[in-house]
């Protein structure tokens, strides 16, 4: 067997562990408005929190993201108006 594909699945799950790492940072953050934060990040963090029906979590980090990235990102946009509908 090659080892390759083992490396890639090992590499993308530290890859993963990182961004939600991160993600955990902006949510625990006191600021009221990101300045800086990955993408990758915030998505990664969203659908964690979406499977995990966390949808406080979404709230609180889209609320700290300003909104034309929210709304100019699909992959944001779909969790955080999934969000809404599961709210009702």
């Amino acid at each position: 067997m090659c080892p390759i594909p083992i490396k890639r699945v090992t590499w993308r799950k530290l890859r993963e562990r990182s961004l939600l790492k991160e993600f955990e940072e902006y949510r625990n953050s006191t600021q009221r408005r990101l300045k800086v934060f990955r993408l990758e990040a915030v998505r990664a963090g969203f659908k964690k929190a979406w499977q995990e029906r966390d949808y406080a979590t979404i709230i609180a980090v889209a609320r700290k993201i300003p909104e034309d990235v929210l709304q100019e990102d699909p992959k944001l946009l779909m969790w955080y108006d999934r969000r809404s509908l599961a709210r009702g």
